[in-house]
Formats: C-alpha cells, sequence, structure tokens
C-alpha cells in the first residue's frame, strides 16, 4: 500500500495505521479489527483499505455480514469463495473441491462434505494463493458471519502458510468484539484498532463533500455535540435541520430528535412506499436481491442514499443491502402489520432457498396454519443436520406460533428444547423441555422427556438436581424397558456414586440384550456408560466395549457430540495415561464441534484439552484451553461446565505459579451450590497443590484429606481420574503424618494393580521413596525413586515426571 493514496476524511491517523498493519514484513497470518459504535465510520475505513490493498495487486477474498444472514450457513464463505480462480478450485483434490463448490452453490452435493472438510479445503485455498501474493480476508460485522462460515475460517487462519502473508481486516462493534476468533491466533498477532469520533474540522468537510452544507461554526459546533462526532449520526441530524427547515434558536437544544434511532426512523418515515419496502426488505430477508418489478424502486432507494447494490463477480443475483443495517430495521419496524405480513408473503413468492420460503410463509400468516408449522418442522430438522441451531430456533418458535392442536406441541416443545440447548441458550432449552414435560401425562413419555430434561439441568443449575431428576424418571419408566434402560444410563452418567453408576449401567446393558432389537442409539450409549462405569470402578478401559458401541453410534449418528461414545472413550484415554490418542480425538471433536456451533461439545473438548496440556507440562497451552473454557460456558449459559471451567482455570493458574489468583478461583469453585460434589472436592485438591507450592504441606493436606473422603465416599476405584495422589502423599509426608501416608500408598498400590495404571503406581513409588527417606531409610528410597522414574522416562506425563525428579 503506497503512501500517495487518498485517505478518508479526518481519518489520516487511522488510515496510516491500517496501512502499516497491513503491510507489515513477514509472512505469517495476522488480524486488525476495526471496532467501534454504530455509525463511527468502521465500514468506511474496511473499504477503503480493501479498495487500496486490491489496487496493489494483493488477492481479496471479502464477506459483508449481517444479522439476518447469521443464520444461513455459508453465506460468509459463498462470499469469500466468489473471486477465487477457477483454476485455483480446480486444482484441490476432489473431496475438497466438491465441498467448497457445494457451499457456494456451484453445484449440488450438499451430502458429500462435512465442515472439517470445507476448513481444511479453504486453507489449501489460501494457501495457493499466497504462494503468488498477498491475501486479505475481509468481513465486515465479523460478528454477524454464520457460525459454519467463522468456523472454517478460523480453522485455516490458524494453519495457513505460505510465501507471502495472509491478514484478517474485519470491523464489529465494540460491545461485539468476536470472541471466537481471538483465539484463532496468538494474542500478539491480533490488533484491535478502536475507531473514534471525528474531529470538529472533519465534521465540517464531512457535511461539506457529502452534502453541500456549509454550517456556521456555533451550529456545526451544536452538532458535533449533540452526534458525539459520530459520522452516520451527525449526517441524520443535518439532514433533518435541513429539511424541518428550522433555524436553531441560540441556547436552544437542538429541535430535531437527538437519538439516531429517532433521527434514522423520521428519516424512513418520509420515504415513499415502495421504496421504504425496498430498504425494509434488506432487513426481513436473509439476502435479498429484489425482483424485476423492484427496479426502479431499488435505484431510487440507491441514488438517497439508503441501498447500495454488491455485484457479483461471477454469476449470481446482485445483493441488495441497506447503506446501514439501522435503516433497514427502522423500516421494516415502520411497516404496519399488514404491510409486513405482505412483504413476506412477496418475499416467500420469490425465495429459492425452502426454508427461507417457509419462513417468510410463517411471517406472511395472519392466522395459525397446520400446513405451515408442517414445513417449519421440516426446516428445524434440516437446519439442526447443518449444524446452523440458530435459524432451527427461529424455525421452531415459528412452528409453535402456528400450532393450534396440543398434540403435535409436545414434539416441537422437544424440538425447540434442543435447537436451543445446541444454540447455547441453556436456559431456554430448560424452559421449553420444562413444558413439555408438565404437559405430558403417560408416565414412560413423561420419564423421557425427564431425562433430556436432566442432561439441560446439568449445564442450567447443578449435576446433584439432574440425578434427583433421574432418580425419578427411572420410577415412572418402570414397566417399558427401553425407556427404562435410558433412564439408567443417564443416570450412570451423572451420579456421584461409583457403584451406583456402575451398577445402573450394567442394569440397562441387561435391560437392552433382552430386547429382540434394540435401538441402536439407546444400546451404544448404554455400552459407553457401562464401559465408563467399570473403568472409575477401577476394573481397567475396555476398549473393545467402546470400539462396538463407537462402531454403532457412526452406523446411526444421532447423539450431541459430547454425548457420544468416542467422546467419552477420548476423555477416559486420558486417564487412562494415553495422552497421545485422547489428544488427538479431544482435537478432532473439538473441532468438529467449532464447525457446527456447539457450545456444550466445545466447552466439553477443552475441559479435557487443559488436563492434557498442563499434564505434559504445556502450561501456556493449558491456560489458553482454560480461559477459552471459561468463555464458552459463559457464552451457552452452561452452568454445569461452568464450575469445571473455572476449576481448570485455577488449576493452569496453579500450574503457573500464579497461586493468589488461583486460590480465588478454586475458593469461589469449592463454595459453589451449583458446582458438582465432584467438581467442589476436585477444587479442594486443587488447593492442596496450591498450598504445598506455598510449603505448607499442613494446610496442603487439610485441603486433601477431603479430597480422600470425597474419592472414598463416592467408591471410586480408578486412581487415574483424580491425579492428586502425589500431591496428597507429599503433603502427609510433609506434614509428618507418616503413618497414614503408608496407608494411602499401599491403597494407592492396590488401586493401581486392580486397574493396571502404571501412573499410579508410579506415585506409589514416589511415596515409598519419600516415606524411606523420612526414616532414614536412603537405599530403599533411591531404589524406590529409581524405579519410578523409569517409567516417566517415556511417559508424557512431563509435569509429573519433573516433579519425581525434585523429589529424587
Amino acid at each position: 500500500m503506497t503512501p500517495e493514496e487518498p485517505e478518508l476524511v479526518g481519518r489520516g491517523a487511522e488510515c496510516a495505521a491500517i496501512r502499516s498493519t497491513l503491510a507489515a514484513t513477514g509472512v505469517v497470518t495476522s488480524a486488525l479489527l476495526l471496532t467501534g459504535d454504530a455509525g463511527i465510520g468502521k465500514t468506511a475505513l474496511w473499504e477503503w483499505a480493501v479498495a487500496q490493498y486490491a489496487a496493489d495487486g494483493s488477492r481479496v477474498l471479502l464477506s459483508r455480514a449481517s444479522a439476518a444472514e447469521a443464520r444461513l450457513p455459508w453465506v460468509g464463505m459463498t462470499d469469500l469463495l466468489r473471486t477465487i480462480p477457477e483454476s485455483v478450485l480446480a486444482a484441490l483434490p476432489d473431496p475438497q473441491q466438491g465441498a467448497l463448490r457445494a457451499v457456494s452453490l456451484q453445484s449440488g452435493g450438499a451430502d458429500t462434505f462435512d465442515e472439517r472438510t470445507v476448513g481444511t479445503a479453504f486453507l489449501s485455498t489460501l494457501q495457493a494463493l499466497a504462494e503468488s501474493a498477498p491475501v486479505l480476508l475481509a468481513v465486515d460485522d465479523l460478528p454477524y458471519i454464520d457460525a459454519a462460515s467463522a468456523s472454517a475460517l478460523v480453522f485455516a487462519l490458524r494453519r495457513v502458510d505460505g510465501r507471502h502473508p495472509v491478514r484478517l481486516l474485519a470491523t464489529a462493534r465494540g460491545h461485539d468484539l468476536p470472541q471466537q476468533l481471538v483465539p484463532g491466533l496468538p494474542a500478539d498477532r491480533v490488533d484491535v484498532m478502536a475507531v473514534g469520533p471525528l474531529s470538529v474540522g472533519a465534521l465540517f468537510e464531512l457535511l461539506q463533500n457529502r452534502m453541500g452544507i456549509r454550517l456556521a461554526r456555533p451550529l456545526l459546533l451544536r452538532v458535533h455535540d449533540t452526534s458525539g462526532g459520530n459520522p452516520l449520526y451527525a449526517l441524520e441530524l443535518a439532514r433533518a435541520l435541513d429539511r424541518l427547515e428550522i433555524k436553531p434558536q441560540a441556547g436552544s437544544p437542538l429541535p430535531v430528535p437527538t437519538s439516531l434511532n429517532a433521527l434514522v426512523d423520521a428519516r424512513v418515515r418520509d420515504l415513499d412506499g415502495d421504496v421504504r419496502e425496498i430498504v425494509a426488505a434488506t432487513s426481513a430477508a436473509w439476502r435479498f436481491t429484489g425482483t424485476p418489478a423492484d427496479v426502479d424502486a431499488i435505484d431510487r432507494a440507491v441514488r438517497a442514499g439508503l441501498v447500495v447494490l454488491d455485484e457479483p463477480a461471477g454469476t449470481g443475483p446482485r445483493i441488495v443491502r441497506a447503506t446501514h443495517p439501522l435503516l433497514g430495521a427502522a423500516a421494516y419496524d415502520g411497516l404496519t402489520d399488514s404491510r409486513r405480513r405482505a412483504l413476506h408473503a412477496r418475499l416467500a413468492a420469490a425465495a429459492d432457498d425452502p426454508v427461507e420460503r417457509v419462513r417468510h410463509l410463517a411471517l406472511a400468516a395472519a392466522a395459525p396454519s397446520a400446513e405451515i408449522a408442517a414445513a417449519l418442522d421440516a426446516g428445524a430438522v434440516a437446519a439442526l443436520a447443518a449444524g446452523v441451531p440458530d435459524v432451527a430456533v427461529e424455525l421452531a418458535q415459528l412452528s409453535l406460533e402456528h400450532t393450534v392442536e396440543a398434540a403435535p406441541r409436545l414434539a416441537r416443545l422437544d424440538r425447540l428444547a434442543d435447537a436451543r440447548f445446541r444454540a447455547g441458550d441453556s436456559t431456554g432449552a430448560w424452559q421449553a423441555q420444562s413444558t413439555a414435560m408438565d404437559l405430558t401425562r403417560a408416565a414412560p413419555e413423561r420419564a423421557r422427556r425427564r431425562i433430556r430434561l436432566a442432561e439441560i439441568v446439568t449445564e442450567v443449575t447443578s449435576w446433584a438436581d439432574a440425578e434427583r431428576e433421574l432418580e425419578r424418571a427411572v420410577l415412572e419408566a418402570e414397566g417399558d424397558p427401553v425407556v427404562l434402560a435410558e433412564a439408567l444410563l443417564t443416570l450412570a452418567a451423572v451420579t456421584d456414586d461409583i457403584s451406583l453408576a456402575d451398577s445402573s449401567a450394567q442394569r440397562a446393558v441387561a435391560l437392552l440384550d433382552s430386547l429382540a432389537e434394540p435401538d441402536p442409539v439407546i444400546l451404544s450409549g448404554a455400552l459407553a456408560q457401562a464401559a465408563g462405569a467399570r473403568f472409575r470402578a477401577g476394573r481397567g478401559l475396555d476398549h473393545e466395549m467402546f470400539a462396538r458401541a463407537i462402531d454403532i453410534e457412526r452406523r446411526h449418528p444421532h447423539r450431541r457430540l459430547s454425548d457420544r461414545a468416542d467422546a467419552s472413550y477420548a476423555a477416559l484415554l486420558k486417564y487412562a495415561d494415553d495422552l497421545d490418542r485422547a489428544e488427538a480425538m479431544l482435537t478432532e471433536l473439538l473441532e468438529e464441534a467449532r464447525a457446527i456451533g456447539d457450545l456444550s461439545s466445545i466447552a466439553y473438548s477443552l475441559a479435557h484439552l487443559v488436563h492434557v496440556a498442563v499434564w505434559r507440562g504445556q502450561l501456556a497451552q493449558g491456560r489458553a484451553y482454560a480461559d477459552e473454557h471459561v468463555q464458552v460456558a459463559a457464552q451457552g449459559e452452561l452452568g454445569g461446565q461452568g464450575a469445571q471451567a473455572r476449576c481448570n482455570l485455577g488449576l493452569a493458574m496453579a500450574y503457573q505459579g500464579q497461586l493468589d489468583q488461583a486460590t480465588a478461583v478454586l475458593e469461589d469453585v469449592a463454595q459453589s451450590p451449583r458446582a458438582s460434589v465432584w467438581m467442589r472436592h476436585r477444587a479442594l485438591a486443587t488447593l492442596g497443590f496450591v498450598e504445598l507450592s506455598r510449603g505448607d504441606p499442613a494446610a496442603a493436606a487439610d485441603h486433601l484429606d477431603q479430597w480422600h473422603q470425597a474419592l472414598t465416599a463416592m467408591h471410586f476405584g480408578e486412581p487415574g481420574y483424580s491425579r492428586s495422589h502425589l500431591d496428597y502423599l507429599c503433603a502427609l509426608v510433609g506434614a509428618g503424618r507418616i503413618d497414614e501416608a503408608e496407608a494411602f500408598c499401599e491403597e494407592l498400590e492396590e488401586q493401581a494393580q486392580r486397574s493396571g495404571r502404571q501412573s499410579a503406581a508410579s506415585v506409589a513409588l514416589t511415596g515409598r521413596a519419600m516415606i524411606d527417606a523420612a526414616a532414614g531409610r536412603v537405599d530403599a528410597a533411591q531404589r524406590a525413586i529409581a524405579a519410578a522414574l523409569e517409567w516417566y522416562a517415556t511417559s508424557p506425563l512431563r509435569f509429573d515426571r519433573a516433579r519425581t525428579l525434585l523429589v529424587a
């Protein structure tokens, strides 16, 4: 970008900063986010930068997002792919090429690809482009890019390399700063530029250049003060002053509406009816293209500065969009109910997408329609299958509004609950599922809905509440072996009592085995739960049972990602010391969850990846996972995950040596009534580690005593499931409680032998070494610690190896 390029009025400093950032040397991927209030000028700066970057011969891929389009899958990716040369696409492997052509509507075959294939294909495309020239990914209103496209974009940005740099330039309102993108790149490669107000002089020049208005300085100052230097606000004020032909009185407030929304409302209120409808359609439609009958009204809207036309790079219709989202929203809100329904009827007739068509039909109807409700049901199911739960939520809500009869209402409430849960609205899911359950009279069906409610309750309130719901579901399901098996399985998943979990899972498997043709979805869940309960009880990891469950699920996909057998297996591999396979599976699960926007499954993956990273000694990576886990849990109102996220954050802080911060976080979890019993005692165990790090073994032992008591009460037999055994032995020996250390060492040795857990056997050897050393048996201590280190020499548990070396 050359210094001779023209700059925007009053934005010399911002233009220079953008030029400097985008022209930085080096080939690493970086991002620049322009943030600020609505109307402050972010998009103008973005458009200026895009034009200058393209003029330099760089490759620019751009997308303009909107709130309506955020619910339509792959719209952002379609925009980004518009200007990619055919030769680049043709050079991709067939699966990747097919995926990109499908999402950009160049071909059919929407069922032949998954989200990871799209991300990989987009990565390959960027790398090919970056071999010949710098690449700029330009996204206006980044928070509104659809979830599927955002996931593919983040996937590619984290991995792309080439001979030339790839840059991201995006805009976002200050309060909408897109957290989902920031973790995609290291913090030092993401710059955030806050776009501030214009100066008085710049505002004078803007009004003169844009509107031919030269305000006297006193009036100019009052416009500047009222608008706060916001360009859009100032332009609307000036238009209002000019339109109303009012000469303000000295010392009086400006006699025009002084809020931006009011000014915009006043502007669209004076529009011709057909022009106002064009502006309103940009807000009502996911993507408004207009019809031949709209040409004249669109031209007048363009001349009035209300809409602009985005011409396609190749074939395809031009997109009509409002010059600012506020204009579209104000025009739509200003329509009467009848005019609004008429608009949606017209948009339905012109829509090519069947989901958007039925959405418009629903909004156009003056009375409930069973036919429309059924079509909305099909659209909601398709949206969930496509990984766009936000669309499914809207369609499911509309379907309920068109439902009169009681019978279909229950199934639609179930679907709404599922869509809300997948979209991250756990509280809304709980409300919908509770309503459906309360309306259900038959006991087995009521039990089935209570089971689903319990799964949601784990995220909204607590695992203890979920366990109480499931105990009631078990009683309600008596007489129906399928529903009873499902209730028992879910109870096994949430209870803190390992013996109860083991017996419940085994009973569920027996019930299903008694059926001639058990439901494969329930059977796979039973096998996974039974194998998990067996593992926690200390009887080893049954790889064959998990393999069977995973195979069934792959042939009969149904469950939420984090409920699947492969997700459970990945977590247990972590506890079974196989960090390599666990990390590979959890990372794959995380990418899959990101691709479909499943916040609960994203949180599940992150929760386990925190442990993998810190156990490996990768403390910065563990902290990054923990920080994101906290953000995702808060974003999705995931109450159960929220406690686990804070517990993991405290763990990562403690491992990094941030002891005071860790203590504050962990004490909050330990005292939280919403945290499960297990999570509260895991927080206490980590507080024990913190006190050991402070050199206070007695205080550490006080915390870890409670942890050990909890493990005993819960009948835990698998030592790999909770790795505070070394902390407890260090605390007991350090506090002089040698006899208790000896007894705990024997308990750990028995568990290690029964479960086959070598990490626990090595911790027991380290404990023996400390006990022997305290008694003056130095030779025995050296033999024991040497044996422990022999196993750690090839173990991925690098942090524990380092601690064992310190003991040695």
